[in-house]
């Protein structure tokens, strides 16, 4: 593959095509289903999705999709050894926190329980 197919912006977006589905479709669409049982747990999150609702989120979570596929195209050209390995950990640490947010969000949504919630209250005891 050719470095100018590799890191064409269909290329990019393919390739992070599950962050795409779960950590920008999947979260926003069950923060906004499980915003109506709950409120936002992200302190940094609240003030914005208070003033500007889930479109702000949206709009953010847009704006860091941007940096990643910017970060994603710096990689894919970078000659460094260690360049795959931080595409790869890139990846998967974001498409991880999105399953994670959308099943927490689906959660908070259907039972009403959020065990990030939990998590937190445990550590902080």
């Amino acid at each position: 593959m050719s470095e100018r197919t590799k890191s064409s912006l269909g290329s990019i977006l393919w390739e992070i095509r599950v962050i795409i589905l779960f950590y920008i479709i999947g979260d926003w669409l069950s923060t906004a289903y499980a915003l109506p049982k709950g409120q936002e747990g992200n302190i940094l999150l609240s003030p914005l999705i208070a003033f500007s609702g889930v479109y702000g989120l949206l709009a953010l979570k847009l704006l860091f999709l941007a940096l990643v596929v910017f970060n994603i195209y710096i990689l894919n050209n970078c000659r460094h050894e260690i360049a795959p390995y931080l595409k790869e950990g890139l990846k998967s640490s974001v498409a991880a926190l999105g399953i994670v947010l959308t099943i927490n969000n689906i959660l908070v949504g259907l039972y009403d329980w959020s065990f990030l919630g939990s998590v937190v209250a445990a550590l902080s005891s």
